[in-house]
């Protein structure tokens, strides 16, 4: 349930309606970007992260994004709210019928603040159950990386995932068949202490906590492979783990009925989470 909602620079407290243009742009094609963010005691964790993101897809999209005001205003809209998980949405506006934009329209801006998603705190600890999605996903090398509103793919891929009777999480692959992520989070493996992850210039998004996760890899000098790669190659790993802005860090215990544990890598980078929790 929605605790709170800003629509534009109007506040909505739970219970009350949120207009939303019936013209949006976000709502006709999708045609917008969206951060979710978990807030820790009124912090916003990576919150420079989610910006420099939303700038820089914003950028590419053409859609005008005001980090710096949007940034004042997300603050005061959080205040005091404690544990919780917030979302922002950037939409190109409203415009006319058609494909083609109104230069000239106003971005929307749009806050949503829910509960904090309180995930079983063994999942962290003694890993989880992963499947293999059988639907794959589309290239589109002029979105990929992007966190955009077209959400579709994902939707489906999550009803498969709630198919898998026990199931966390699930690798997805590209219509080529090289893995590109989780169904609602990023994918790391570790073999021989080398530490693997896809590329994602034809399809997926650019997880916040992958690029943390990127940043500490470096800081503590672990050698680092972007490339395509098939199940195959992540069911041979010694480690496997999926992450996410809002959970973290989960290990896999088991991929597609394959027996793993998580290890020393894996604790490691759960640890560099802990200390930037400050937990």
């Amino acid at each position: 349930m929605i605790r709170r909602a800003w629509v534009n620079g109007t506040l909505f407290e739970q219970g009350e309606i949120a207009p939303i243009s019936v013209m949006d742009r976000g709502l006709a094609y999708g045609d917008g970007l969206f951060e979710t963010i978990r807030i820790e005691s009124g912090r916003p964790v990576l919150l420079p992260l989610h910006l420099a993101r939303l700038k820089a897809s914003a950028t590419v999209l053409g859609i005008t994004c005001d980090t710096v005001t949007l940034e004042d205003a997300f603050i005061d809209f959080i205040a005091e709210c404690g544990d919780a998980a917030a979302k922002i949405i950037l939409t190109r506006g409203d415009s006319d019928r058609g494909y083609l934009p109104d230069p000239e329209a106003p971005s929307s801006l749009i806050f949503l603040l829910y509960p904090a998603m309180n995930w079983p705190a063994e999942l962290a600890c003694e890993g989880v159950v992963a499947a293999v999605c059988q639907q794959p996903l589309g290239i589109s090398p002029m979105l990929a990386g992007h966190k955009h509103l077209n959400r579709l793919e994902q939707v489906l891929l999550r009803q498969e995932l709630a198919g898998f009777a026990g199931a966390h999480e699930a690798l997805v692959s590209d219509v080529d068949g090289h893995v590109v992520e989780g169904v609602f989070s990023n994918v790391f493996w570790i073999q021989h202490g080398i530490v693997y992850t896809p590329c994602l210039n034809r399809a997926g998004v650019r997880g916040v906590m992958r690029q943390f996760l990127l940043q500490e890899m470096s800081r503590l000098g672990l050698q680092l492979c972007e490339g395509n790669y098939t199940v195959t190659d992540v069911l041979a790993a010694d480690e496997v783990f999926f992450c996410n802005s809002l959970y973290g860090i989960w290990p896999a215990r088991q991929m597609a009925g394959v027996e793993c544990q998580p290890g020393p890598i894996t604790r490691r980078l759960q640890q560099c989470w802990s200390e930037m929790l400050g937990t």
